[in-house]
């Protein structure tokens, strides 16, 4: 019994000993919390409610928008770990602030910025960080002009449409400039989203100047462009109307074979689609009627797509136009306009071609007419060989311009 009370006072002893040390340890961590921050809890300063980072040329802008704290008195931002910084004081102006913060000669590359506010104490926020990307020179010269697919002139000589290729992704707009009508010189932008746009109110007799804009973020601060280009505006010329084109078979003409009727041939289906075949006979001629009266300044034929440079597409043919032809059918009161041969950019030998030469025959192959023809309304075309010697002829398409104003 004496040692079981032995044993109690003992543990006693120990309990309180190890009560003492605790409070012995609560109060000297109580000493040190008052030596670094006083006897009151610890204060931070209101940091800001959100930084919009703005992307810029070897700059960056911060729009940073502030708490409603009236004690906040200046903000700094810092980066490169540290090792650089801007401190800005802080005006008050009513409703929400925000305060823009341009961070000039900054090198390219990505950054990760700091943020603290301070209050009238100096006491710091709580940190805020943001990143984004400061672009220059290597970003400017990986950038290039917007394509121009095609430049030709609508049903006048006061309308000029653009084709377009894709724009960049980072493209904002291509800025042409050009001389108006009235003398002055003129700024019009074309948007990234249209493929195809136009022009009506141009002096035709100067050229244009055409750059691409781009913004490599939406927020971007700053817009880069490249280099002005000078855009050489064509001589007028316009393409007849194909909707008024008709067949007009005379009595010696080659008629439609194969399935391939003559109308396929400026249905605008190309590829696919089918165009004209001819019977079979060789020197043949068919004709057709443009439905209107017009001196033709160039032909623009494709081969049928697929047989390019082979089979019965036309190799050399001769160009004839008319305004009252023969009823017989003769060639009484046709004008010889062009001697033509289909053109191999690779020049290689016999049906042999090349990647090059499929694309130069898809596009279209022009045949220039000389200059000062007379007003014709009737066209013949004479086939005299074809690319794989056949006995009959093929066309995927055709367009017939001129340089008439008006019909």
């Amino acid at each position: 019994m004496k040692q079981n009370k032995m044993k109690l006072k003992y543990s006693v002893g120990c309990l309180a000993f190890l009560l003492c040390l605790a409070a012995f340890s609560s109060c000297r961590k109580g000493d040190e919390y008052k030596k670094f921050f006083g006897d009151g809890e610890l204060i931070y300063a209101s940091r800001v409610d959100k930084v919009i980072v703005h992307p810029g040329n070897r700059r960056m802008l911060l729009s940073a928008i502030l708490s409603d704290d009236p004690l906040v008195t200046k903000i700094k931002v810092s980066w490169h770990e540290g090792r650089d910084s801007l401190l800005q004081a802080i005006v008050r102006t009513p409703g929400k602030d925000t305060l823009n913060l341009m961070i000039d000669n900054l090198d390219e590359g990505s950054y990760n910025f700091v943020v603290y506010t301070y209050d009238d104490k100096n006491r710091p926020s709580v940190a805020l960080n943001v990143s984004g990307t400061v672009y220059g020179d290597s970003y400017g010269s990986s950038l290039a002009n917007r394509r121009i697919k095609a430049l030709k002139y609508g049903a006048n000589e006061n309308i000029l449409n653009f084709s377009w290729a894709s724009p960049n992704i980072d493209d904002i707009g291509v800025e042409l400039l050009y001389k108006h009508k009235d003398g002055g010189i003129r700024t019009k932008m074309f948007l990234p989203g249209n493929a195809d746009t136009t022009l009506s109110d141009f002096d035709a007799n100067t050229n244009f100047k055409y750059r691409t804009l781009f913004k490599p973020d939406s927020n971007a601060v700053d817009t880069f462009s490249v280099a002005y280009a000078e855009l050489v505006v064509p001589g007028f010329e316009r393409e007849l109307d194909k909707a008024k084109f008709k067949e007009y078979v005379l009595p010696t003409d080659a008629t439609t074979a194969h399935g391939w009727l003559m109308p396929f041939m400026w249905d605008g289906n190309y590829d696919p689609g089918n165009g004209f075949a001819t019977i079979n006979q060789m020197p043949q001629w068919f004709t057709f009627d443009t439905g209107v009266s017009a001196s033709p300044s160039k032909f623009k034929i494709w081969q049928a797509a697929d047989r390019i440079y082979e089979k019965e597409n036309m190799r050399k043919f001769e160009i004839w136009g008319s305004s009252n032809p023969a009823a017989d059918g003769s060639w009484t009161n046709w004008t010889k306009l062009s001697d033509c041969e289909s053109r191999k950019p690779s020049k290689l030998p016999g049906t042999e071609k090349n990647d090059a030469d499929i694309a130069f025959a898809k596009a279209g192959e022009d045949f220039i007419l000389p200059e000062g023809l007379p007003k014709l309304r009737y066209i013949r075309i004479r086939v005299l060989e074809t690319w794989g010697t056949a006995n009959f002829a093929t066309v995927g398409e055709l367009s017939v311009y001129t340089k008439d104003k008006n019909n």
